[in-house]
């Protein structure tokens, strides 16, 4: 068992105690180098990210090498986190401590975990929501507008998720949503390992451009133009429980996808936009008519192959191409209509069974 896996029952810094290890969810992903725990100080309750460094002292790793990429690691979430404390990002998950503690019995080097505490979560937006039954399509919009103006607020800081999947959107009661884990994003002026990756954060939901390798040489268009696919991804998922991406390389030859293509990206992209298309189709009857209209148009702006034609129409080819600015206003009149739909058809449901 490693240390980070250890920390049940241990005292935290500022009277904090790791309460219960949180078992990983078997169909998630991500959390490969950390460990979940409830925390509690007398009546507050918090989540611990403890971050596992064991991978360093396996038989013949490069100890050095995997230690130096594991501290960056924690070093660069910590101080993305701090740098987004108190400048009043409402939507983003901002940690309220760090530090790290010593498990007894165990080595300096190898027993020493370094962790982050967060305020507690309802749950993830896959707990909130359950695409597996029908669909709330009032709560998902509201989820989907406050993952927007999340990313906007940090896009402002110069800072892009590059994860922002259904697992690190977390739900906080009557405050709405809100983006977590930062452990793969990428902030302007601040390079980390992970910024070398084609993909820094889980492939599963990756833009298809970054899976070819073709990685612009800005910053706007490589990160925010992934977070922007993402958010389009996020839709697809809310409203149809389908992955744009899964879908995009389903609809591929074999020979054009990313494992076995040779070719350059614009050789691919016909083929690529053709497929999309195609889920665009598929996807359109699976939305609710009440928000269908809304929710297509994002995916098909956000989710486009062709970066060139990514983001809102008429920011295409500026400079602001990649704000999310516009699609905060767009997504806060999508969700009143969506909520005016579904009061509507309560009071027409009472309406028939009086």
């Amino acid at each position: 068992m490693t240390a980070a896996a250890r920390l049940q029952g241990m005292t935290l810094a500022d009277g904090w105690r790791a309460t219960k290890h949180l078992q990983r969810n078997p169909n998630g992903t991500g959390g490969t180098f950390s460990h979940s725990y409830e925390a509690s100080r007398g009546g507050e309750r918090a989540f611990v990210k403890a971050f596992d460094f064991s991978e360093a002292f396996e038989d013949e790793a490069d100890t050095i090498a995997i230690m130096g990429a594991l501290t960056a690691s924690y070093g660069h979430e910590k101080a993305v986190l701090e740098h987004c404390a108190g400048r009043g990002l409402s939507k983003v998950v901002i940690a309220i401590g760090h530090g790290h503690v010593d498990v007894p019995e165990m080595g300096l080097q190898e027993g020493r975990v370094y962790y982050l505490l967060f305020e507690m979560a309802d749950g993830d937006v896959r707990c909130q929501i359950d695409v597996s039954t029908s669909f709330d399509f009032v709560c998902s919009m509201r989820a989907l507008k406050d993952v927007a103006l999340g990313l906007w607020q940090i896009h402002k800081e110069m800072i892009a998720h590059q994860d922002a999947k259904p697992s690190n959107v977390l739900g906080y009661g009557e405050h709405g949503f809100k983006i977590a884990d930062f452990g793969r994003s990428s902030r302007k002026g601040h390079p980390v390992w992970h910024d070398d990756r084609n993909v820094a954060g889980d492939k599963t939901y990756a833009p298809p451009e970054l899976l070819y390798g073709h990685l612009h040489p800005d910053f706007a268009p490589r990160r925010m133009g992934c977070d922007l696919y993402m958010l389009g991804n996020l839709a697809a998922f809310l409203f149809s429980g389908r992955n744009v991406t899964a879908l995009l390389l389903e609809r591929l030859d074999r020979a054009q996808h990313p494992s076995a293509w040779t070719g350059t990206y614009e050789q691919v992209l016909p083929f690529l936009s053709a497929a999309f298309s195609e889920v665009l189709a598929d996807l359109q009857p699976q939305i609710d008519e009440a928000v269908r209209d809304d929710v297509v148009a994002l995916i098909r702006q956000l989710c486009a192959p062709d970066l060139a034609q990514r983001g809102h129409p008429r920011g295409r080819g500026r400079s602001d191409q990649y704000s999310l600015e516009r699609y905060v206003s767009v997504l806060q009149q999508a969700a009143q209509r969506a909520a005016l739909k579904a009061r509507l058809a309560r009071q027409s449901q009472r309406a028939a069974a009086a």
